[in-house]
This record gives C-alpha cells, structure tokens and sequence, in this order.
C-alpha cells in the first residue's frame, strides 16, 4: 500500500511540475504581447477621442442609419477566440445577457470572438457570430465588423447599437464596458464661421463612418489588450496553485516515505526478534 501510494503522488509531482511549466510559459507569452501592443492604445483612444470632437461639430443629416430613431436594439458582444484567461469571457457574456435584459426592443446579439459564441448561440438570439477573425486587431478588422454592424441594422430595421467589451484599466483590472455606438449623439450645430465641402449629406456620412470605424478600431484593440493582460494574470494564478500544490505534494511524498521506511524497519527488527526467539 505505502509504495503504491509514493507511485501515485510522485507520478501527481510529476504531472503538476509539467503543468506549472506550460502555464509559466503562456504566461511570458501573453505578457510578452501585450507589453508589446500596449504601447499603442493611447494614441488610438486619442484619435477616437478627437473624432467624436469633430463629428459632433458637423450638424447631423436626419433618417440616415447613424442618427435612426428606429425601435430595436442590437448587443455586440466582444469575446476573445482563446480561453484560459479566467473569468474574463465569461463577465463579458453576462454583462451582454444583462444589458439585453433590460433593454425593451432589444432584437439580438452580434458577436467576436469563439467565448461569446459557445455562450450566446444557446439563446436563440444570436443574429451572427464571427470568430478568428483576427490575431492582434487591424483597421482592416475593425471595418469588416462595423460593415457587418451596419449590414445588420439595415436588414433587421434596427435604429441602436450598444457595444460590450473588456475595458482596459490596468494590467490587473479589465472589466466589461458598455457604450452606445449608435445612433451618434450630437450637441452642436455646424460653426456658420467655416464652410464645409462636399455638400452637407455627404460630409456627414463619410465623417459618421469614419467616426464608427476608429471607435470599432479602440475597443477591439483595448479587448485585445485586456484578453491578454487576463491570460497573463490567469496563468500567473495558475504557476502559482501548482507551485503550491508541488510544496504539499512533496511533504505527503516525505511523510508516507517515512512512514514506509519506518514500517519496513519494524518489519526487521520483529523478524530478528522471532528468529532469536527460535
């Protein structure tokens, strides 16, 4: 029994140590990609952040797909194609399930990403769902899924679009955010100081799509980033439980060694003591 059970726990030993160097390995490389792209959300946030500026200087054309007042409400739900990055597909997910909850015309999901698609396409609300679209996201990307976005509302008479993804804060907190991508909100008029060309229709709509595709451009990028940053925390939980469970492992591995060696010893000196005894 004792040489089966120091089989067994050195075999588990084993396992776990080959385990931990998977694990610390995935770990490098989520870091090592995401320190690598990190350096270059800001200035995608910027570029977003001074498109909204401008857009929202241009007076706004009524009846057009970006400023529908149209009942019914698509969910875009970003997810990432890989697990293994803890519970960060899974919140992402709820929170969608959670908007569409409260959401009183809401008409379906349109998802990215292989974690949103196991979950969502069991509701029966799943509209369309892309995966592996992309490694590290690209403007190309971020215009095929908004070309979808707008092939959707268009065929479904949809007027809004709210959007779930992974918000970047930090390398130890990403948490999902949701915003409103259509309709664009306005607060101005066009200056009457400036003149605008081409004529104001078609101003609007090119300013409007390119509006949309650098926001659709920063939040696959930022999910990307926090999909990664969570990956790396994940397998950083992961080497750590292993190593812990290799230091407990190793004490049962010492105790019941112990305890085999100290029986056989008895077993000795009784069997010298029966032989005397003879």
């Amino acid at each position: 029994m004792g040489r089966g059970n120091l089989r067994i726990l050195k075999q588990r030993k084993a396992s776990t140590q080959s385990t931990m160097k998977i694990t610390k390995a995935m770990e490098m490389v989520a870091a090592a990609k995401a320190n690598k792209i990190v350096k270059n959300i800001q200035s995608l946030r910027d570029y977003a952040h001074y498109s909204e500026k401008i857009i929202k200087k241009i007076s706004p054309i009524n009846d057009t797909i970006y400023t529908s007042s149209k009942e019914g409400t698509l969910v875009v739900t970003i997810t990432p194609d890989m697990g293994l990055c803890g519970s960060f597909s899974s919140e992402l997910v709820k929170e969608a399930k959670k908007v569409a909850e409260n959401l009183a015309d809401f008409k379906g999901y349109y998802n990215i990403g292989n974690g949103g698609e196991i979950e969502l396409k069991h509701t029966n609300d799943l509209i369309l769902s892309r995966i592996k679209l992309y490694d590290i996201p690209s403007q190309e990307d971020a215009e095929y899924v908004l070309d979808d976005i707008i092939d959707i509302i268009e065929k479904e008479n949809i007027g809004k679009v709210k959007v779930v993804y992974g918000e970047f804060k930090n390398v130890l907190i990403q948490k999902p955010k949701v915003i409103d991508l259509l309709p664009i909100k306005f607060e101005n008029e066009m200056d009457p100081r400036y003149e605008y060309e081409p004529d104001s229709k078609e101003l609007f709509e090119e300013a409007a799509y390119l509006y949309l595709l650098s926001k659709m451009y920063m939040i696959l990028y930022e999910n990307k980033i926090s999909e990664l940053y969570a990956r790396k925390n994940a397998m950083h939980n992961a080497t750590d439980n292993a190593k812990n469970l290799i230091e407990k492992l190793t004490l049962a591995y010492n105790k019941e060694r112990q305890a085999s060696i100290t029986q056989e010893l008895i077993e000795i000196v009784n069997g010298a003591q029966a032989l005397q005894e003879e």
